[in-house]
């Protein structure tokens, strides 16, 4: 076993074991968050890219996730990977909103072609582009929610297929398909966006 995987391993059982014996929601979150901060603001980094500005930062980003989660209706965590889709999916809102926001300050500027990368990286710097991959995901999650879920993880939370494969119950090798399937759905509904 790896550095890397029992690394893994490890997280995965203290984010469980916080998870099931927290008093209460608010305080689980509070513990998790704890043990996976640095975790969260490598993947914050990685998402923002280029793409973070002096309004959302790495360190921002996270703490936006963290006050969404706390102060947010659903707030009952049903396990590890829920925690996680709920961190990938509140940190593609802030992102895409913050995008949405950043265009609309520039007046317009028209969309342009969008490229997936075999890593999930999407130039963030682009908010055009971040716009049109969300709406592009909210068209596939209508077709394919495992695809969906596998891009937020991939894109939005920065885990390697090692990491998302257990926590969408899948093997490693259909995984891999299942993302070839995803950059390809992805780049062709930019396609058509684009033209």
């Amino acid at each position: 076993m790896s550095t890397n995987t029992a690394e893994i391993t490890a997280e995965q059982g203290a984010v469980t074991a916080v998870l099931n014996n927290a008093d209460s929601p608010r305080e689980a979150i509070d513990q998790v968050f704890g043990l996976v901060y640095g975790e969260l603001k490598r993947i914050a980094n990685r998402v923002l890219g280029q793409g973070s500005s002096a309004t959302l930062n790495p360190t921002a980003l996270v703490h936006e996730v963290y006050a969404k989660l706390i102060g947010g209706a659903e707030l009952a965590i049903g396990g590890r990977q829920h925690f996680y889709a709920l961190c990938a999916r509140t940190m593609r809102q802030i992102v895409v909103d913050h995008a949405r926001a950043k265009l609309a300050d520039k007046r317009g500027g028209g969309l342009q072609a969008v490229e997936l990368t075999e890593n999930g990286a999407i130039d963030l710097a682009r908010p055009e582009a971040l716009i049109a991959l969300d709406e592009a995901m909210n068209r596939l999650n209508q077709r394919d929610r495992r695809l969906t879920e596998l891009l937020q993880y991939r894109v939005f939370a920065g885990l390697e297929l090692e990491q998302i494969a257990p926590l969408l119950g899948v093997t490693i090798r259909q995984l891999q398909r299942d993302w070839k399937r995803a950059r390809i759905w992805i780049s062709e509904a930019l396609l058509e966006d684009d033209g």
